[in-house]
């Protein structure tokens, strides 16, 4: 599959389509274990991602198009931590030393801004676009953490526009269109790629920006939001752009 548009600028969102969240989280948890002096065994880092995965959908976080969620988004991306550290001290009493889930949740997000590890195939992908083409990153999360995470290719892009420094998350209009004033750009210009067809392509259709769907599970799509392209790796973006 190729293309038959020219676009000059590429949009990238982060998790799940340049960064392995999931390979990151289990670094965070087993540096912040240490940290703590908690063994770390296999059976608590996965029910740690279980109450991960639990709390961010009680919290609401998964619903970005609901106006509370668009507003409280990032209040609520740093207090939902404790609520995992809740549920994980709860399940491992043993666990819990002299920091209560709090404070805990507070030291989970710092462990997690390092330097974050790549999804398969997006080195050779940016590394093969840039140059030419203009390259940016559009993501919901903390300034702090994004940057720190998105550290390894920070060279390769030209913009970093993360939700907390912008004020409004994915999928909204305001998110999109702040990049574009920014740019200085028209949205026929650029592609947004991701994983998430409800926040990445969603958004990026609102503003007439085409959208390229991530999709390496190859999940089933109910229609709802339609991509212009779907890939299942990354590195098909290079044919399809070529």
């Amino acid at each position: 599959m190729q293309t038959t548009k020219k676009y000059n600028y590429i949009l990238f969102d982060a998790d799940h389509t340049l960064l392995n969240y999931l390979a990151d989280e289990r670094k965070a948890y087993e540096r912040l274990y240490e940290k703590l002096g908690v063994p770390v065994s296999e059976e608590l880092l996965s029910a740690s991602r279980k109450h991960s995965e639990e709390a961010w959908t009680d919290a609401g976080l998964y619903e970005v198009n609901s106006a509370y969620i668009q507003k409280e988004y990032h209040t609520l991306y740093r207090t939902h931590t404790e609520e995992i550290f809740a549920r994980v001290f709860a399940q491992f009493p043993q666990t819990q030393g002299k920091k209560s889930a709090k404070e805990t949740g507070l030291l989970f997000l710092e462990a997690l801004k390092t330097e974050g590890q790549r999804i398969d195939g997006a080195d050779e992908t940016v590394n093969a676009l840039f140059g030419k083409y203009r390259l940016g990153v559009a993501t919901n999360g903390l300034s702090d953490m994004q940057r720190k995470r998105l550290a390894p290719l920070r060279d390769k892009f030209e913009k970093l526009y993360i939700s907390e420094e912008i004020g409004k998350i994915k999928p909204s209009r305001a998110f999109f269109e702040f990049i574009l004033r920014d740019w200085g750009i028209r949205a026929s210009e650029c592609l947004m790629v991701g994983d998430s067809l409800s926040s990445d392509i969603l958004g990026a259709k609102t503003v007439g920006m085409d959208g390229c769907w991530f999709n390496p599970r190859n999940l089933p799509n109910d229609g709802r939001v339609v991509p212009d392209y779907e890939i299942t790796r990354l590195s098909e973006l290079i044919t399809l752009l070529r």
